[in-house]
């Protein structure tokens, strides 16, 4: 919940009666923030001194600020004696069984301020109530307390009015009221914001799909580029694909499914074709999306039905490869050509001269 309750009795040895022996009743509730912090009620301190029983006098609220795990610090003022006050509460295990109390009053004595008190206080947790108030027992005799002037033990401070009311609780009591820190209202309804959502994630979607298609379009490419090349390299025919005989298909076929010869093409028969000629590397990935799309049936190999199926659909790839090399072949044949004709024309300029030598003899 948001409320705690501490009880405490002091006694202060050496201090007459009635303010020899001291009882705390501290009430505080959690705070809007949620940081692990306490805001105190003004204290219930009861002496024997009447005026000192109610709930407005004494002490205003002391804060309790949790420094961390171990370590507490309350700071606070007291509208009766006009002292600020300051504790440390610091753990000494792990347990929190023992608790070090260091305290300090200030008050303003002819304008100035001043430390009036100063204490330190080791607390012992009690494993029961009852040790508790047998350790209490123990105190009161050893210090020769007088009967009078004991606090009943476990007293219940509301069962003599002493306790805060429901309206002095939510003085404080976040639970009483609205947190002020509220998310302002939405603008928006959260329908259309839904639609937005989901709009939006459909758009990604689209666009993730539409980017993973042209990936995989410019892959499938790619690799008929480079295995029509290859096919072109080695084949002897000159004509497109949609021209080429089943012999000659065949033939080509053969010449990949050099190793077992087996009428299946395995994976490593392929990538030895691919690697060993000259239209250029082939990168794992592609390979492999290469003999996945040769391998219809997923055997793990391709027979001579798969591999005319593929050779179908490479036929752009394949007339381009075959242009590019009658290009380069009809390159070579015109230098070729230029070089035969100057060999000739120097031929000729030689036989020339050594005519004209002749006639001259």
């Amino acid at each position: 919940g948001s409320r705690t309750f501490t009880h405490g009795v002091g006694i202060l040895l050496g201090v007459p009666a009635p303010l020899g022996v001291r009882e705390n009743n501290a009430f505080s509730t959690s705070t809007y923030e949620k940081d692990g912090n306490l805001m105190t009620l003004p204290s219930f301190e009861n002496m024997t001194v009447p005026e000192l029983r109610t709930f407005s006098g004494g002490r205003m609220g002391t804060l309790n600020y949790a420094v961390d795990e171990n370590t507490v610090y309350l700071t606070g003022f007291d509208v009766r004696t006009g002292e600020f006050f300051s504790a440390t509460d610091v753990c000494l295990d792990a347990a929190c069984d023992q608790i070090q109390e260091s305290t300090q009053s200030f008050k303003s004595i002819n304008g100035t301020n001043r430390r009036v008190l100063a204490t330190e206080v080791t607390f012992t947790r009690f494993t029961s109530a009852q040790e508790w108030r047998a350790g209490l027992q123990n105190e009161y005799n050893s210090n020769n307390i007088p009967q009078n002037e004991r606090i009943p033990l476990l007293a219940d401070p509301c069962g003599e009015g002493r306790c805060p009311t429901e309206e002095q609780w939510c003085t404080q009591d976040p639970s009483c009221s609205e947190s002020p820190y509220q998310e302002p209202p939405a603008s928006v309804k959260p329908g259309v914001i839904a639609g937005f959502v989901i709009a939006g994630v459909v758009l990604l979607v689209a666009v993730l799909y539409a980017i993973h298609r042209y990936l995989v379009a410019q892959q499938a490419k790619r690799y008929r580029i480079t295995f029509a090349k290859r096919i072109a390299d080695t084949i002897n025919v000159q004509s497109s694909v949609r021209s080429l005989s089943p012999e000659a298909l065949a033939e080509e076929f053969k010449q990949i499914d050099s190793k077992v010869q087996d009428g299946k093409l395995s994976k490593d028969e392929l990538w030895e074709f691919i690697s060993s000629g000259k239209a250029g590397e082939m990168d794992q990935r592609d390979f492999d999306a290469l003999f996945a799309a040769m391998d219809l049936d997923k055997s793990g190999s391709v027979d001579f039905l798969e591999f005319c199926a593929f050779m179908g659909k490479c036929h752009d790839e394949y007339e381009n490869a075959r242009a590019g090399e009658s290009r380069v072949v009809a390159r070579r044949s015109i230098v070729a050509q230029s070089a035969s004709r100057h060999r000739l024309q120097g031929a000729e300029e030689e036989s020339k001269s050594s005519l004209e030598g002749k006639g001259d003899a």
